[in-house]
């Protein structure tokens, strides 16, 4: 195993294998390493193009995992939104899935531009939200640098292999007193989904120490809120956070049997609570302004 990587949060260096230790796909061995600085735990080596395309084609991840029922947590999103800005703005949602925030988007009365790693997906969501999209590969050639009010990316981050990268060169559309909004997981906070799966991974690593899982690695890193929260600020100094809120949803155990669901609804209860300095919950928004 090559430790070469550095971390996408901080740039700290590895110290080893943390949960979920390893995974098998597409004839490559992704390793799952822990930050030595701030503890994230992600993914080596970083996935291939061929690889990124088999995992996030649109039959095999959004017509898979998504269903239609976010609509209503990106209403709400919207909603927080519109606070911050005026009807006609124009927002940017990278990595727009099926269309679910860009159809809330038009309903607050904003004007959306698409942008998704898959051309199918992209495609569909123009259908389904009624509204401009293209993929990441044409949004990257346009000869003419687009300028947004807003830039939304809702469960994207994880999925990239150089976060940092990827959002300052986004940040470059947004205009001064823009509004970036991030909505994702964080699955290394304080949560007793994540104690259970540690707790479970654990002890199957140590009946069966080969074990390797078969999962595609779409989270590509797992972090904390204090480190997600870090990380933008890092990534470019004149944002500054106007809303940050924690909250839970007991994924993936929510629906996962018995014992499963008492944990997904134990840890939905504890939000808010503290522990260590953090706020229990596995999920985030953010709204930040750009200077």
């Amino acid at each position: 195993m090559s430790i070469a990587r550095e971390c996408p949060i901080c740039g700290g260096r590895p110290t080893g294998v943390s949960f979920p230790y390893a995974t098998y796909f597409n004839d490559t061995r992704f390793y799952y390493l822990k930050c030595g600085e701030c503890k994230s735990v992600f993914v080596d080596p970083v996935p291939d193009t061929q690889t990124f395309e088999r995992m996030y084609a649109k039959a095999a991840y959004h017509d898979r995992y998504y269903d239609g029922s976010e609509g209503v947590e990106y209403s709400d999103s919207t909603r927080l939104l519109s606070q911050y800005l005026e009807p006609g703005a124009t927002i940017l949602d990278f990595g727009c899935g099926a269309g679910s925030f860009l159809k809330a988007c038009a309903s607050q009365g904003f004007v959306p531009l698409g942008v998704d790693f898959d051309s199918d997906a992209a495609i569909f969501a123009a259908r389904n939200a009624n509204c401009e999209t293209m993929s990441v590969n044409v949004f990257s050639k346009l000869t003419t640098a687009p300028s947004f009010d807003a830039i939304h990316m809702g469960d994207v981050l994880e999925h990239l292999p150089d976060p940092a990268a990827t959002l300052a060169q986004l940040l470059r559309s947004l205009r001064s007193g823009g509004v970036l909004f991030v909505e994702g997981p964080i699955e290394e906070n304080p949560s007793p989904v994540l104690w259970a799966a540690k707790l479970f991974g654990t002890i199957k690593r140590i009946l069966t120490p080969t074990f390797v899982a078969d999962h595609p690695p779409t989270h590509l890193f797992r972090t904390n809120a204090n480190e997600q929260r870090a990380f933008f600020t890092r990534v470019d100094g004149s944002l500054s956070v106007r809303h940050w809120e924690i909250y839970e949803t007991g994924w993936p155990y929510r629906g996962g049997g018995v014992i499963k669901s008492a944990i997904a609804s134990l840890a939905v209860w504890m939000v808010g609570r503290h522990f260590a300095g953090v706020i229990f919950g596995n999920r985030f928004k953010a709204i930040l302004v750009k200077a």
